[in-house]
């Protein structure tokens, strides 16, 4: 079928394999007709998870365990971070990394080593990844973390699939009172002030900054800055989906200077 990255360039043919367990991607990988990768949801830009033939993680999305007493989740790779959230916010639990957007697998979550506007405080996703199973054509398949085959638990957290085939990872979570987040906006005139907001609130758990990248002069880099904190109080519902659906591709006619300004 033809893939594509979320920037939708480029564009490839390519043979997908989608095992359903361990033992069918250990099978798929042993001897492999030329290149692979695994693949999650493909959220990736650009051509980071494209090849001739693509190891599918989409039916490998079952929990594994969950204790809600410690915070620990164990899934396998193919499980998306949106449904992770409808299960433990629930509970009082919150992933302790999130990404610009849920429809993210854990398996390409990992190999992204992805971010969040918490960065600054609590590092990337793999910072609470306690463990990882990785198939691999060599050594089949193996558990890894910070202080087991700790070289290969490093070099495949950020490492966009290169070392195998993630099959299921166990992460710690964050506690939480409510889902709501208490939100503060401010304004700022320049790049310079916008810096130096983000050092004088460098302890807000979230923060992050909309930059209007048509500024220039004196106001170049202004921006909106937004903080976030989570709320004690308001209750541990989780967002429901709306029913009206907005084509995804953006005519390019419609992105011109004047409509984005």
């Amino acid at each position: 079928m033809t893939l594509t990255g979320w920037g939708n360039y480029p564009t490839i043919d390519s043979h997908i394999i989608t095992p359903a367990n361990a033992k069918d991607v250990l099978a798929n990988i042993a001897a492999p007709k030329g290149g692979f990768i695994a693949r999650g949801l493909g959220r990736s830009y650009g051509d980071s998870a494209l090849a001739p033939r693509v190891i599918s993680t989409d039916r490998l999305d079952s929990f594994i365990k969950f204790d809600a007493t410690a915070g620990l989740l164990t899934c396998y790779s193919g499980v998306s971070l949106g449904d992770i959230l409808a299960v433990i916010v629930p509970k009082g639990w919150f992933l302790p990394v999130v990404p610009g957007t849920k429809f993210v697998s854990i398996g390409g979550a990992i190999a992204s080593d992805v971010h969040g506007k918490n960065h600054h405080i609590d590092g990337c996703f793999s910072d609470h990844i306690t463990t990882l199973k990785i198939a691999t054509v060599s050594k089949g398949i193996i558990e890894c973390s910070k202080d087991k085959n700790a070289a290969l638990f490093y070099a495949t957290c950020g490492g966009m699939g290169l070392t195998g085939v993630i099959i299921e990872a166990t992460l710690k979570l964050r506690p939480i009172k409510s889902s709501h987040i208490h939100q503060m906006t401010l304004r700022t005139n320049t790049l310079e002030e916008t810096l130096d907001l983000f050092e004088e609130h460098k302890k807000s758990t979230y923060s992050v900054a909309w930059i209007d990248c048509l500024a220039s002069g004196e106001s170049l880099g202004r921006s909106l800055l937004m903080l976030g904190e989570h709320a004690d109080k308001g209750g541990l519902e989780t967002a429901t989906r709306g029913r009206l659906n907005v084509p995804v591709t953006m005519p390019s006619g419609l992105l011109n200077r004047y409509n984005i300004q």
